[in-house]
């Protein structure tokens, strides 16, 4: 007999299943997308008395109005949040074998099977198989809780009757633990890479996000490794030797953020423009003409190990970029140049942000973002195109407010079939906004007209695996990840929830009270597996404490 273990929500149900797979049967009217439905039971198979989750539309807002029935027995409906069901399993026959629907007001849902656990029944972990009938909202700007993935199990993806994809996800492995109960910047933005070495590392920030940690040294541990392929790891106070990004010339490049410089420190030229972030975040920003600029505040600040070396030598890269202006924020002048590189048989490229530029009034518009090639392997970047701020204003409400940042933290990747793709996010002070996709068909000269696909999201990370799956990663609600379908960049399976919304977490504002930072990083394992890691706010110690941890999973997806 296979059996099964389920996480859902914060709570460890042990159960087992009677077959390799669960079918997800859709909604009763797929024209309605808010209908009643039930799409799926999590575990499926439980004891009396225990709590499950049934996910599934239009059970309202108030659990009082829902009924869960088991056959002909109701179940406590405990409580509803975000789409999602905890229910507690009503006292059956043991094996009995029962069909389960919602019932809210005078509407009654589809069926879902559920078996009542026998309690002799032994216990063992074998990964959950359940089949997601696709149901998109056909509002893409609404924000909806996507596949519940918060621990191992197998998802087979349907559209249309026909399986897209298997995804298998792995069982979250613990990196590391706040002892105590920290605020925002600590434990979380967390990164995953191969050292020189080969070795798995993992680090995390340890600072206060703002312009002033930039390029400080941590205030506490902030690294980790795994000998195993990242089902364990080990902290460690210092890191190893990062490997970079290995170019077809054998040398490795790194990326970095100085130390931001106080203006009083700086002799500058007059600003252009003082823009004020007229949201929570409330930022001054100082534009400067970069041609103006002390050299000290010009280029890029870059590492690179030369083919057959084994340190890091400190360079600057020069940037050939006309019209081009930087910032200062508040009382500092930071060098900051962010955004994915990679390289293609022609050039190396990156797509970075912030894009302040000088438009043809002598003004500055919010900053886009700015794509580059390099022929010298990333000695000198010269400007390719960019990609201009232009909201789409019906689906993203807060487009006119952004007077200084408008694109921020793109998503970079040239994909084998040749086209460039960048996701873009928006959300801000002003409150959650969507994401948007845009690319280009010239190598980064022009972009498609950015359009939103999504109503809510920061840092996209994207990663193109071997057999040419392209996966989506981000955060703000939870952890969400998606894969492109039909190779297609208006296409995108619905997400995969790595984590549990918090109540009201659509409508937070104050990111600290979520569920995670929402900043995620994929690395490459083979041809169909990346690992992927993350932050949650929520982790429950065995003490029963609440901390925030740094998370890895392994995921293996397959075309079908």
């Amino acid at each position: 007999m296979k059996t099964i273990l389920v996480q859902l929500l914060c709570m460890v149900v042990l159960l087992d299943a009677t077959s390799c797979a669960k079918k997800t049967d859709g909604p009763n009217n797929k024209d309605d997308h808010n209908a009643l439905s039930l799409r799926l039971i999590l575990p499926n198979v439980a004891a009396s008395g225990s709590i499950v989750q049934m996910q599934g539309r239009g059970f309202g807002s108030s659990q009082e109005s829902v009924q869960v029935k088991f056959g002909d027995v109701t179940g406590e409906v405990l409580e509803l949040s975000n789409g999602i069901l905890s229910v507690k399993v009503p006292e059956l026959a043991d094996g009995t074998k029962v069909d389960v629907a919602v019932v809210v007001g005078d509407n009654t849902s589809n069926i879902k099977s559920f078996r009542v656990r026998k309690i002799e029944e032994p216990i063992v972990i074998p990964k959950d198989t359940i089949e997601w009938i696709e149901d998109k909202n056909p509002n893409i700007a609404a924000i909806e809780h996507g596949i519940a993935s918060y621990d191992e199990q197998v998802v087979k993806y349907i559209r249309n009757g026909q399986q897209l994809l298997e995804v298998e996800l792995g069982k979250p492995s613990l990196v590391v633990v706040a002892e105590d109960e920290i605020g925002w910047g600590f434990y979380q933005f967390p990164s995953i890479r191969r050292s020189l070495s080969g070795q798995l590392a993992a680090g995390w920030g340890m600072n206060k996000d703002d312009a002033e940690s930039y390029g400080k040294p941590a205030l506490g541990i902030n690294s980790a490794i795994s000998n195993d392929g990242g089902e364990t790891w080990t902290t460690v106070v210092k890191g190893p030797m990062a490997g970079g990004m290995l170019l077809s010339n054998g040398d490795r490049i790194l990326v970095s953020t100085p130390e931001a410089v106080p203006l009083e420190d700086l002799d500058l030229p007059a600003p252009l423009a003082t823009l004020q972030d007229q949201s929570t975040y409330n930022r001054v920003f100082k534009i400067y003409d970069y041609a103006q600029l002390p050299l000290q505040l010009q280029g890029t600040y870059q590492s690179r190990i030369k083919n057959g070396g084994t340190s890091w030598i400190a360079e600057r890269g020069k940037l050939e970029s006309p019209k081009l202006a930087r910032y200062a924020d508040g009382n500092l002048f930071p060098v900051f140049w962010s955004g994915d590189i990679q390289e293609t048989a022609d050039g190396v490229y990156a797509c970075t942000y912030p894009g302040f530029e000088i438009n043809n009034s002598g003004g500055i518009d919010p900053a886009g973002i700015i794509c580059y090639k390099s022929t010298d392997f990333g000695k000198t970047w010269v400007k390719q195109g960019s990609i201009l701020y232009q909201p789409n204003l019906s689906l993203d409400p807060n487009g006119s407010k952004r007077k200084t940042l408008g694109w921020t933290e793109p998503a970079f990747a040239a994909l084998q079939n040749g086209t460039f793709l960048s996701i873009l996010r928006t959300a801000d002070g002003f409150g959650k906004s969507p994401m948007y996709w845009s690319t280009s068909v010239d190598e980064g000269v022009t972009w498609s007209t950015p359009k939103v696909f999504t109503g809510a999201g920061v840092k996209p990370r994207l990663l193109e695996l071997d057999n040419g799956i392209v996966a989506l990663s981000a955060g703000r609600p939870g952890v969400q990840l998606r894969f492109m379908l039909n190779d297609n960049a208006d296409d995108w399976t619905e997400p995969f929830e790595f984590l549990p919304w918090v109540e009201n977490e659509v409508q937070l504002t104050t990111d600290g009270l979520g569920s995670s930072c929402g900043y995620t990083q994929m690395l490459k394992v083979d041809e169909n597996s990346f690992l992927i890691i993350y932050s949650d706010f929520k982790h429950k110690t065995p003490e029963g404490a609440i901390r925030k941890a740094i998370k890895v999973r392994k995921v293996t997806v397959k075309r079908m």
